[in-house]
């Protein structure tokens, strides 16, 4: 089975009520991929629920299903790499160090990058990760 870096942004766009422009269909390479998220993949979309929660835009109960179809979604927890290459990597284009995470776990394992963050998918670009 193929694998994909799924990053926050991609996976919790599949849960708004209208998904960007084909964020969905990305969901569908799940049927055949497993995603590899680095371990702070799931704080980050437990992050987001809270906010949503907060905001009011989800009850507790949607909060709920939402963290338990994240959950089981067939994914596979990565080692980020080394911490020094994600710092210099998220200072070299202007990313975050959770965002040059994500960069730096799809450059080590060769997978594309699952992610809607333009800043991101620029910085892909430069170091010849594949983005889909």
């Amino acid at each position: 089975m193929k694998g994909f870096i799924l990053d926050a942004s991609m996976a919790m766009e599949w849960f708004t009520d209208e998904p960007a422009a084909g964020a969905l269909e990305r969901r569908t390479l799940l049927d055949d991929h497993v995603a590899l998220v680095p371990h702070l993949w799931r704080f980050e979309v437990m992050n987001v629920v809270n906010i949503w929660r907060q905001r009011r835009i989800i009850t507790e109960a949607e909060g709920s299903v939402i963290l338990g179809e994240l959950m089981e979604l067939p994914f596979a927890i990565v080692e980020e790499g080394d911490p020094e290459a994600i710092v210099n990597l998220a200072l070299a284009h202007d990313l975050s160090a959770h965002d040059a995470t994500y960069l730096h776990v799809a450059m080590i394992s060769g997978e594309p990058l699952a992610t809607l963050d333009t800043q991101l998918q620029k910085a892909a670009a430069a170091v010849g990760v594949t983005c889909l």
